[in-house]
C-alpha cells in the first residue's frame, strides 16, 4: 500500500504542476494585445447575436403568438354570443361541428366536474385552479378571459408535439369553453433557425477564443524573441540581432517589419557607439602632431624672433594651424550630426548649377598641380536637397581626389540614373584597394598608418555620412589606371 501511495502522490503532485503551469501559461497569454482583441471581438459577435435572436424572437415568435390569440378571441368570441343567446346545448352542438372540420382551432367545453363535454383535444391544457369562476349573474362577455402557450398532441395519428396558444373562458354556470390555434409550420421553423443562430454563435465564440489564445501564444513568441534581443543589448551586448531569419520576409507581417527596424537601429547604433569609443584617441592621435607643432613654432618664434616681422609670420603659421584644427573639430561635430539624424535641410536646388561653380572653383587648383581636370555634368538636374551639405561632401572628394593623385587626371561627373542622380569624382590616383574600401568609410580611418599625408581622415566618413542624409549611398570602385596605381571612383548616389 505504501508504494500505490507514493505513486498517487506523485501524479498528485505532477497534475498540479501541470495546472499550475497552465494557469500562469493562460494568465500571460490572457494579458497579450491579440487575445484581448479577440476577446473583444468574441463579445461583439456574442452580443450582435444575442441582438438578431431578439430580432427574429419578436419578428417570429411574437408575430405568431400575437396572431394565433388574435384569431383564438375571434372565435371565442362567437361561440360564447351562441352560449349566452342559445345555451349550452347550443355551444356544445356548434363545439361539435367546429371541431370536426377545425384544421389548426382547437376547441374543448368542459362540464362543471371538469370532464370533456365535446373537442378535438383531450382537456383544457392550462392550470383550472387558477381560473376564477364568475359569480351568478355575471354576463358572459363580462367574465375574464385566461390565455396561456401549450404544447399538444392531435388526435389524428401525428405523435409531434404541435405549439399553440389558447384562450379559456369560465361562464357563472360552471361550464367552461378553451379555444386554441396551432402555431404551425412557422413556429417550427423559427425554432430551428433560433436554435442555429444560438448554437452557431456560441461556436463561433469558442473557436474565436481558442482563435485568440493561439493568435496570442504566436504574438507573445514573437514579442519575447524581441524582448530577449533588447535585454542583451541592455546588457551591453550590440552585436546581437532579432532573429528574422525564422520567418518569410515574402510574406512578413507587422512584427518582421517591427523586427527588420530594430536590426537597422541595432546596427546604427553598434557603429555609432564604436565610433564614439575611437574618437577620442583618433582626435588626440591627428591633433597631437600638428599641436606640438604649434607649440615648437610659438616657442622658437618667441626665443628666436629678431624683429616684428618674424614674430608676425609665425603667428600666421600658427594662425593656420588653429584654423585646420578647428575645421577638423568643425567636421567632427557635423559628422556626428549627421549620423544623428540631425542636420539636413532640404530644398529644392538645380544641381547642375551648384556643380559647375564648384568645378570652376577647382579647375585652377588641380593646374596649379598640374593635373587634368575636367567635368561632365548633364544639365538641369532638379533635387531636393541640402545644398551646403552636398558642396561640402563634393569639395571634400575633389580635396582627396587633389591630395591622393601624384599626376595624371581627375573627372567630375554628374548624371541622372534611372530615377537616381549619380554624381562620381573619378582620379587615376593611387586608389584604394577593395578589402580596405569599407575601413575607409569609417571616421578618422586613414590609411596611411604613420598619418604622414595632411588631413582629418574623415572626408570619406562625412561624405558617407551627407549621402545617407540624403537616403543614399557612397560608393567606392575602381577609377582611372595609371602608373600611380587603378585611381578610385567615388559616387554620391541619391
Amino acid at each position: 500500500m505504501g508504494k500505490f501511495d507514493n505513486i498517487i502522490a506523485k501524479l498528485k503532485s505532477k497534475l498540479a504542476r501541470r495546472e499550475t503551469g497552465f494557469r500562469a501559461r493562460f494568465a500571460e497569454v490572457s494579458r497579450t494585445t491579440t487575445f484581448k482583441v479577440a476577446r473583444n471581438f468574441a463579445i461583439l459577435f456574442l452580443t450582435f447575436a444575442t441582438l438578431l435572436l431578439a430580432y427574429i424572437w419578436v419578428m417570429s415568435f411574437g408575430f405568431l403568438n400575437y396572431d394565433a390569440d388574435r384569431q383564438a378571441k375571434q372565435e371565442l368570441n362567437a361561440l360564447s354570443k351562441i352560449w349566452a343567446d342559445h345555451g349550452v346545448e347550443a355551444l356544445n352542438a356548434a363545439v361539435i361541428e367546429r371541431a370536426a372540420t377545425a384544421n389548426e382551432n382547437l376547441y374543448v367545453l368542459i362540464t362543471p366536474q371538469g370532464a370533456v363535454m365535446s373537442g378535438n383535444i383531450d382537456a383544457v391544457p392550462m392550470d383550472l385552479s387558477k381560473v376564477k369562476i364568475p359569480d351568478s349573474g355575471v354576463p358572459l362577455q363580462d367574465s375574464p378571459v385566461y390565455s396561456s402557450s401549450f404544447n399538444y398532441a392531435r388526435q389524428d395519428g401525428d405523435n409531434r408535439n404541435h405549439s399553440a396558444r389558447g384562450v379559456f373562458l369560465a361562464g357563472a354556470d360552471g361550464y367552461g369553453l378553451f379555444v386554441g390555434r396551432d402555431l404551425g409550420a412557422g413556429f417550427v421553423v423559427a425554432e430551428r433557425v433560433t436554435s442555429a443562430v444560438w448554437s452557431g454563435s456560441l461556436a463561433v465564440l469558442i473557436f474565436a477564443m481558442l482563435g485568440g489564445v493561439m493568435a496570442a501564444r504566436g504574438a507573445a513568441k514573437r514579442v519575447d524573441e524581441l524582448s530577449k534581443t533588447t535585454k542583451k543589448v541592455m546588457s551591453g551586448d550590440l552585436s546581437v540581432r532579432a532573429p528574422v531569419n525564422l520567418y518569410k520576409t515574402d510574406t512578413g507581417d507587422e512584427f518582421d517589419a517591427l523586427t527588420d527596424d530594430l536590426n537597422n537601429m541595432l546596427d546604427r547604433t553598434e557603429r555609432l557607439v564604436q565610433a564614439s569609443r575611437t574618437i577620442g584617441d583618433a582626435i588626440a592621435h591627428d591633433l597631437r602632431s600638428p599641436l606640438t607643432r604649434l607649440r615648437v613654432k610659438l616657442e622658437d618664434a618667441n626665443i628666436h624672433a629678431q624683429n616684428k616681422d618674424e614674430l608676425h609670420d609665425a603667428l600666421d603659421v600658427a594662425i593656420n594651424d588653429i584654423d585646420r584644427i578647428v575645421g577638423t573639430f568643425n567636421a567632427v561635430l557635423r559628422l556626428s550630426r549627421l549620423e544623428a539624424g540631425q542636420g539636413a535641410i532640404r530644398e529644392t536646388i538645380n544641381l547642375s548649377e551648384t556643380l559647375h561653380e564648384i568645378a570652376e572653383i577647382f579647375e585652377y587648383s588641380f593646374e596649379d598641380k598640374g593635373l587634368e581636370f575636367s567635368s561632365q555634368i548633364e544639365d538641369n538636374i532638379i533635387i531636393d536637397a541640402d545644398k551646403s551639405l552636398l558642396t561640402q561632401a563634393i569639395t571634400n572628394l575633389l580635396d582627396n581626389a587633389m591630395k591622393y593623385t601624384p599626376s595624371g587626371k581627375v573627372q567630375l561627373i554628374a548624371k541622372k540614373q534611372n530615377k537616381k542622380t549619380a554624381i562620381s569624382v573619378i582620379d587615376s590616383g593611387t586608389g584604394i584597394a577593395p578589402e580596405l574600401r569599407e575601413k575607409a568609410l569609417k571616421r578618422f580611418e586613414r590609411l596611411d598608418a604613420a598619418r604622414t599625408t595632411q588631413g582629418s581622415g574623415i572626408g570619406l566618413s562625412l561624405a558617407h555620412a551627407i549621402a545617407e542624409a540624403h537616403d543614399g549611398v557612397l560608393i567606392l570602385d575602381d577609377g582611372i589606371e595609371s602608373e600611380n596605381g587603378k585611381g578610385l571612383n567615388v559616387t554620391i548616389l541619391i
